[in-house]
């Protein structure tokens, strides 16, 4: 166990470092009106958002790694926690200056995932029925109508926060999918549904995430992906694959979570490197 939990932490570094490739990528790119497909062909273009790719690949391996023997809580928690990496490493490359409730956030978020890993318990997934596996794809298919929906709204901003967090329950059904998962064997991974919600999932909260950091400030468009990514992500864990703490860390866990979660919104605006247009407080304005 404590190999994966060195797994959660080495992918919270990777997703930490992406998230400032990809939001500067995204940045970059013009925005457009609805919810235009398009824009992660365009992105795919510019070396910076490639970089950003290779990173969440990796940090997604190691995730996938961690949840053979890990509760999808812990690991969700460790993908938030990529937001106090990206606070360090903003400080350390950018510059950037972080406040002492920022100093204190980045200590709550290391705390907290020490708690949970100190509290995680051995976990095994069971068989989810087919009927589970195939509403994975239906709840994706739901998320996208919706995100179309939002896509057209005239209130830029509103648009963008209702966008992250849409692309937050992506996330949350791709990290399921691969909880879920029976077997890597290429025949296996084409018949079963749950691969395919990965792969949507991933897609999917890759395009709401770059149309969200083009609709509305980093603040605006992470919150909400972050805390809908950790909290259904972990819901769905212990609901649907009887993911629970070890005997007696019941405490411990939940005051963990709370303070990886609490921590991490505290960061949200590390999400993107600062620009020449950013309110400190809230990142680039919209554009």
């Amino acid at each position: 166990m404590s190999l994966a939990l060195v797994g959660v932490a080495a992918a919270a570094c990777c997703s930490g470092a992406a998230t400032i490739l990809q939001a500067r990528a995204a940045r970059d790119e013009p925005a457009g009106t609805g919810l235009d497909a398009g824009l992660l062909v365009r992105l795919l273009r510019r070396p910076t958002y490639l970089g950003a790719l290779t990173l969440v690949a990796a940090g997604f391996a190691l995730s996938f790694l961690a949840l053979r023997t890990l509760p999808l809580f812990v690991v969700q928690a460790g993908r938030a926690s990529s937001l106090a990496v990206a606070a360090v490493l903003a400080a350390l490359v950018l510059r950037a200056r972080l406040s002492r409730i920022e100093v204190g956030a980045v200590v709550a978020v290391g705390g907290g995932v020490l708690l949970l890993g100190l509290a995680a318990g051995p976990s095994r997934t069971g068989e989810v029925p087919a009927g589970t596996r195939i509403g994975l794809l239906i709840a994706l298919v739901a998320i996208a109508a919706a995100a179309a929906a939002v896509g057209r709204r005239g209130a830029r901003a509103h648009a963008g926060v209702a966008l992250g967090a849409l692309a937050g329950a992506a996330f949350a059904i791709l990290a399921l999918g691969a909880r879920i998962l029976r077997s890597t064997n290429p025949a296996a991974l084409v018949a079963d549904p749950a691969a395919w919600a990965i792969a949507g999932g991933g897609a999917l909260g890759l395009l709401l995430t770059a149309t969200a950091l083009q609709r509305t400030s980093v603040v605006g468009a992470t919150a909400p992906m972050v805390a809908i990514e950790t909290v259904l992500g972990s819901a769905l864990g212990m609901l649907l694959c009887g993911d629970r703490p070890a005997a007696g860390t019941g405490l411990a866990s939940a005051l963990g979570f709370a303070l990886v979660l609490a921590g991490a919104l505290s960061l949200t605006r590390f999400a993107a490197p600062a620009a020449a247009n950013a309110d400190p407080a809230t990142g680039p304005a919209p554009q």
